[in-house]
């Protein structure tokens, strides 16, 4: 309770938005409604996007996932390049535009990995269900911590390890309920979440091992994006768009129903800045949490709804693994007694 006031009175404090500009003040009721309205849009959001990108590809005939991540980059690319360009986020390290190093070693691994994390995701989508799909990608922590241990960034205590074998185990059990689930789906979202955690591992890296401040998500974006869109387009065009006639049928369904597409686009730069506001306003420990409980609540929207159909041993292996990832997560964060493998500065960090 202490530590949520404290919170709730940083909030009333004059500070900076994600933009970079000055914010104004919320004195009294106001602050914890603002943490309220900054967690729920990170809740809503990212659901919101994942069953507009399913109906995009399935209902309005769009089978194109790769252009589909490449529309929702160029837009966040576009509209952060504007920002910048017009000054209203200024650039805090302009030299990193015209750094080559910087260029090789970070923007472009990061921008390829963004890609194909996305790629791979939403091609998933095409073979599987929603919520399949947020069952599997459960596994995404246990792949970052084999690799985090293999390059020897950190080494787990024995309760984190045990954490990561039961949401292992929930996931099995839950993905075994799925009857008919197909071999290249599977492939596909387990290929996502392998980009994905080697891109984490490789973000903690390479920006741990720079010199200054980490980039704010515009300025990141900022470098990242573009490249990241030229990679999506480039693997569209090789693999989906290489003939005339699927063009013309992706053309045709832009055209169709431009506003689904242009609102695919807005919430994917949404869910970024909300997602860093969450952080802001609540912390990244309830950000974490808020995010498991999302990847759950979107498993059972469906099944209520009657959109899927899920069996009793998939939601008990389903919440088998959700309990698991909420006790990881905050071993890894520094509590119960110890950080998770990162050390005192680790959990100085997470407090």
């Amino acid at each position: 309770v202490r530590s949520w006031r404290l919170r709730v009175g940083a909030i009333a404090q004059p500070r900076h938005s994600i933009l970079g500009m000055a914010a104004a003040p919320a004195p009294g009721l106001a602050g914890p409604l603002y943490a309220f309205a900054a967690c729920g849009g990170y809740m809503t959001l990212g659901p919101l996007l994942i069953l507009l990108n399913d109906h995009i590809l399935h209902r309005l005939h769009f089978p194109y996932p790769i252009a589909l991540s490449a529309l929702g980059v160029t837009f966040s690319a576009a509209c952060c390049r504007l920002l910048t360009l017009t000054r209203l986020v200024p650039l805090t390290r302009p030299e990193l535009a015209q750094s080559r190093a910087f260029f090789w070693r970070t923007t472009l691994p990061l921008a390829a990995l963004a890609a194909l994390t996305l790629a791979l995701g939403n091609a998933a989508y095409m073979h599987l269900t929603v919520g399949t799909c947020q069952i599997l990608k459960a596994l995404t922590p246990a792949i970052t911590l084999g690799l985090s241990y293999a390059l020897r960034l950190e080494e787990p205590r024995a309760p984190v390890v045990g954490c990561v074998l039961l949401m292992c185990c929930g996931t099995a059990v839950a993905a075994r309920g799925e009857i008919a689930l197909p071999r290249l789906g599977l492939l596909l979202q387990l290929s996502a979440n392998l980009a994905e955690a080697v891109r984490v591992v490789l973000a903690q890296r390479l920006l741990s091992a720079g010199a200054g401040a980490p980039l704010p998500l515009v300025e990141m974006v900022h470098h990242v994006a573009p490249y990241q869109s030229l990679c999506l387009l480039a693997a569209s065009a090789a693999v989906e768009l290489d003939s005339a006639e699927h063009r013309a049928r992706a053309a045709a369904a832009v055209l169709g129903a431009p506003l689904a597409f242009l609102g695919a686009s807005a919430l994917g730069l949404g869910l970024q800045f909300g997602a860093l506001l969450a952080i802001k306003v609540a912390g990244s420990v309830t950000m974490k949490l808020l995010g498991i409980a999302r990847n759950g609540s979107l498993v059972l929207f469906q099944a209520a709804r009657g959109a899927e159909a899920l069996a009793p041993r998939q939601l008990g292996g389903h919440a088998a693994s959700t309990c698991a990832f909420v006790i990881y997560t905050l071993l890894r964060l520094g509590y119960f007694g110890g950080g998770g493998g990162g050390g005192g500065a680790a959990k100085q960090k997470a407090q």
